[in-house]
């Protein structure tokens, strides 16, 4: 279940289109005692909102949605919360029941609708809700046909006790066709300066292995916002595959994210190429680079900016600095924007874990 829940919050974040913006709600109710009874949780794009799991202490407003529009927004997010948990509460018990289930089941579901800021105006894209019984497809809402489906034939007599409910479905239909929308917009617009692009702070680390003339290369590349990222290892053949680790894109504790590549460079080729870790973020022009040289034995940060018709190359005269900082939160507060952060402008090497959380039925 740790781990279900910790995959589902790094799906949650995957990057997306710059100008399409999401408002999800994910949550998840259980039916015995090794699992809290019911976790909510709310976000626009990778910004948590709204968090609740049960014995935990309710994740305050942030910082950011509370002033007069937002409290008003934050008590209609905690009313529709409350809503949702009695729906999962709901449907745990009848699916556990037509399953003969007693102890240690779970219902996951995940609601979501999409808005196009690149227009004036803004556009719809789309809307979305699917449950899940134990972790597999279990029924799903299609907003545009206004009809509840089955995943599999033991979910038909929850498609079909939800699809008879007029009331329920007029309620869906308005939640994501406009009710969603209208949340998206204002929390989008709150959040402005939650979301504004921070540059990468990008270190290389040397490694070498006792008994071996190999070295490991590191990439580190930490700080960013938003999450999508391109690095790569480059010499002068160009792109560099063999021998490169990629590792995840993981969050940090004060809301941007960090990733690493690492490069193993063989004895041979140590003197006779230039390895260099490019990497491409919207937050910059171009890109950073910056380039490993054992003839050398010294690192050269570059920012190449990209103009018209031209590429400049301005070799920075200083080493970046790569400060390394702890986590202190519990695990309950971990990577939440509150009233409380008050983080310093540095990131550690290692990512903090984010907050439990899973699936909820948004309506």
């Amino acid at each position: 279940m740790k781990y279900l829940i910790l995959g589902v919050m790094l799906l949650v974040i995957k990057p997306c289109l710059a100008d399409v913006h999401s408002l999800h709600r994910h949550g998840v109710a259980t039916q015995g005692v090794s699992f809290p009874q019911s976790i909510d949780i709310l976000m626009v794009d990778d910004i948590i909102v709204h968090y609740y799991m049960t014995a935990s202490k309710e994740f305050s407003i942030p910082q950011w949605l509370n002033h007069s529009e937002g409290v008003i927004l934050w008590e209609e997010i905690r009313m529709y919360s409350n809503h949702n948990r009695f729906i999962m509460d709901t449907a745990i018990k009848l699916t556990s029941k037509r399953f003969n289930h007693s102890y240690d089941h779970f219902y996951q579901a995940h609601g979501r609708c999409e808005w196009d800021t690149e227009e004036d105006t803004g556009m719809y894209v789309s809307a979305s809700m699917s449950h899940a019984y134990d972790g597999k497809d279990f029924v799903s809402f299609d907003v545009t046909s206004r009809t509840w489906v089955a995943a599999v034939s033991e979910a038909v007599f929850y498609q079909t006790k939800r699809q008879e409910n007029i009331k329920d479905l007029d309620l869906l239909i308005y939640s994501y066709n406009q009710g969603c929308i209208d949340w998206l917009t204002k929390l989008l617009r709150f959040s402005k300066e939650e979301r504004k692009e921070k540059v990468p702070d990008v270190v290389l680390t040397e490694k070498s292995f006792p008994g071996s003339s190999d070295k490991l290369v590191t990439c580190h590349v930490t700080g960013f916002y938003p999450r999508a990222v391109q690095v790569e290892w480059l010499n002068q053949d160009g792109h560099v595959s063999d021998g490169v680790s990629i590792g995840e894109v993981l969050p940090n504790c004060d809301g941007t994210y960090q990733v690493k590549q690492t490069l193993k460079v063989a004895n041979g080729t140590q003197w006779s190429q230039v390895y260099r870790c490019q990497v491409i973020h919207s937050s910059v022009t171009g890109n950073i680079t910056v380039v490993w040289d054992p003839k050398k034995s010294l690192f050269l940060p570059m920012i190449v900016g990209i103009t018209i018709g031209s590429i400049a190359v301005t070799v920075l005269i200083v080493i970046v600095c790569f400060k390394r900082g702890k986590c202190h939160q519990t695990p309950a507060v971990l990577c939440r924007r509150t009233s409380n952060w008050n983080l310093p402008p540095q990131h550690s090497m290692e990512p903090c874990n984010p907050p439990t959380s899973p699936l909820i039925e948004q309506q």
